[in-house]
């Protein structure tokens, strides 16, 4: 991780923390929102920028459309900041509204597995253990059907770079590489979370970026 990145990384904080996400709102203002947020900071998109309410939030990759945003929608934001080569990538899932229980079930089981995936990295670990680690929390709450990509991915000039963390690569994850933790679960007809930070990665561990 260089300087550029980690600035990246905190115009795509700052970026997020300003959002308003409000009923009424389509996907497309609240996209063009972050575009300008990223511009203000002297950056631009990473990535084509990911909003999907509803039931669109079960599209892992749900690009922001005309669609507008309803009380009681999940709302999947997805976007990074691309600034001097380098880039970020942050994912929040909010609902609009007071969560259903089943809403607040399954955004307490992606946290928790993206809490157990981040605690499982440390330099020399094979990939494969990160994804079981957070994988493994979703599949043990009933939900492993419908997390359906990689717990995450490594990020530097690229949004996708190796290493991918995946169930089958048994690849280790090497100290200063900068990756990311991004479980998720998607529920066609009904929804999805998804939640997403990047981290460096220690010998001692996970810094969360």
């Amino acid at each position: 991780m260089n300087r550029s990145q980690l600035t990246a990384i905190r115009i795509a904080k700052k970026v997020m923390s300003r959002l308003k996400v409000r009923e009424g709102q389509r996907e497309a203002d609240v996209a063009a929102e972050i575009k300008n947020g990223l511009r203000r900071f002297g950056a631009r998109p990473a990535f084509r920028i990911i909003v999907a309410s509803g039931n669109r939030s079960a599209l892992p990759h749900g690009f922001a459309t005309k669609k507008v945003i309803r009380r009681g929608d999940f709302v999947v934001i997805d976007f990074g900041a691309l600034y001097n080569g380098y880039r970020s990538d942050i994912t929040r899932t909010v609902v609009v509204g007071k969560p259903t229980a089943r809403q607040a079930r399954i955004m307490a089981v992606v946290k928790e597995a993206q809490r157990r995936g981040i605690r499982a990295v440390r330099a020399g670990t094979r990939c494969l253990e990160v994804d079981r680690a957070a994988r493994g929390y979703i599949e043990k709450s009933g939900f492993g059907k419908y997390f359906v990509h990689s717990t995450g991915h490594g990020i530097s000039r690229k949004t996708h770079e190796a290493p991918k963390l995946s169930r089958k690569n048994r690849r280790k994850v090497s100290a200063g590489k900068v990756i990311t933790i991004e479980p998720g679960i998607y529920i066609k007809g009904f929804g999805g979370v998804r939640i997403e930070d990047m981290v460096l990665v220690t010998p001692q561990g996970a810094r969360v970026l």
